[in-house]
């Protein structure tokens, strides 16, 4: 659906890729910042705002292969930041600072909570993938489709009075119109990337599934040593391969219904944010509340849902501080997917306690699937992957998965394998 006065060929820009590719003015090549200038101060470091598109290499405008890298953007976002003297956040920045946050509230309660149904649903007798697998498959599907999706958020692009020679058709100015310039600014972009594609997905759910393919422990079968090895392989080889796959599918599918998305009216977003900051905490509210009078449901679901904010804002708020540090190495990202597999190995290891209560044995669940779930993410971390160069990319990639494997090796398996675990009691 096109706006008024605005023919549909005209509503087909190029992809994203424009924006952080050089542009030729006069003489001069320029490169455009791929979110604006306007936002870095408020998400610079968040992935989801930094990263270049997932398709780059579209020819249906004539456009020219190219390539972008997020560590370039982050380069040139702290240089430019760096240049830039420090101030304070104006008003309606602090103001959309907090709306993300309401709406990061929000999105990560339902993120988690979707993916404890889907691993629940995917988990079955004969199941041949099952655990978090799925849920991270379709956090990284919504996360490239918003990735690519480039009409419903955006204003069409306007037009800078110029005519051509050959109707007197107005051009359009690429560097200041192009439709992804303003997603990335919008709260709501942020909530759905950062809070429901990050908490649907789980690095420490994945490491904690790897593990326990490995250790044969929960449940064991009879097989012989070498088949966990295997099964370690096919629970990283096929996150990995999904999870990717997922991500550029979820790009694809964002390119196929290009013509078909509408826009959404610019004088709406205002009302929407204001959504958004009554939504967020009062569904954590609810969900609170809910813990305390419905105990059925506490360590299935509801205790996930009080701790899963907590996660998602920690990992947001290392994203903004720690990723712009090292470019080539998401800090941020490598640390909250690291330390949360950590929480989760001593989460699972104190719900064998024996003098743990069924409560708190229901409390450390949530915290397990609520907090660590969401504190780490692989959406986020595929992005990350999949746009540094090469060479950084499985350096940081590899890392991620070794630190967090061995995290569990070096804290729940040492005690396994010599004690063993206690059934737990919730």
């Amino acid at each position: 659906m096109a706006s008024q006065g605005t023919t549909l060929p005209e509503l087909e820009p190029a992809t994203s890729a424009i924006a952080s590719s050089p542009v030729i003015e006069g003489s001069k090549p320029r490169r455009i910042s791929s979110q604006g200038s306007r936002i870095s101060r408020q998400y610079s470091g968040v992935a989801e705002v930094d990263a270049p598109a997932p398709v780059q290499d579209e020819t249906e405008d004539s456009l020219p292969h190219r390539r972008s890298y997020l560590e370039d953007q982050r380069t040139e976002d702290r240089a430019e930041i760096a240049a830039q003297r420090p101030t304070p956040l104006t008003r309606k920045e602090q103001i959309d600072l907090l709306t993300t946050v309401c709406w990061l509230i929000f999105f990560s309660i339902w993120g988690a909570l979707a993916r404890i149904g889907l691993s629940a649903l995917t988990t079955y007798p004969g199941s041949p993938i099952a655990g978090v697998i799925w849920a991270n498959f379709a956090g990284c599907f919504v996360m490239g489709f918003m990735a690519e999706e480039i009409r419903f958020f955006a204003s069409p692009p306007a037009q800078n009075g110029h005519t051509n020679g050959n109707g007197g058709e107005l051009k359009q100015n690429t560097q200041e119109n192009h439709w992804s310039v303003d997603k990335k600014g919008i709260p709501l972009y942020i909530g759905i990337t950062t809070g429901f594609c990050g908490s649907l997905t789980s690095f420490s759910t994945w490491m904690r599934d790897s593990f326990w393919a490995m250790s044969n422990t929960h449940p064991a079968h009879p097989r012989h040593r070498g088949y966990n090895v295997e099964a370690l392989l096919a629970q990283i080889l096929a996150t990995v391969a999904l999870s990717v796959g997922g991500l550029k599918s979820g790009a694809h599918f964002a390119l196929f219904l290009r013509p078909f998305i509408p826009t959404m009216p610019a004088n709406f977003r205002p009302h929407l944010d204001i959504f958004g900051m009554v939504l967020g905490p009062a569904c954590w509210i609810g969900v609170v509340m809910m813990a305390i009078f419905i105990p059925k449901w506490r360590g299935i679901v509801l205790f996930s849902g009080v701790f899963a904010p907590l996660g998602s804002l920690i990992r947001f708020l290392a994203s903004k501080r720690l990723n712009p540090l090292l470019p080539s190495f998401p800090l941020g990202t490598f640390s909250v997917n690291v330390g949360g597999s950590i929480l989760d190995a001593v989460f699972i290891l104190l719900q064998s306690y024996s003098g743990v209560s069924f409560v708190g044995c229901e409390i450390l669940q949530g915290l397990e699937d609520g907090l660590c779930g969401c504190l780490t993410t692989v959406s986020t971390w595929v992005v990350e992957v999949t746009t540094l160069r090469r060479s950084n990319a499985y350096r940081y990639g590899v890392a991620s998965v070794l630190c967090g494997f061995a995290s569990f090796v070096v804290i729940l398996g040492t005690y396994t394998w010599d004690h063993g675990l206690d059934p737990r009691k919730c």
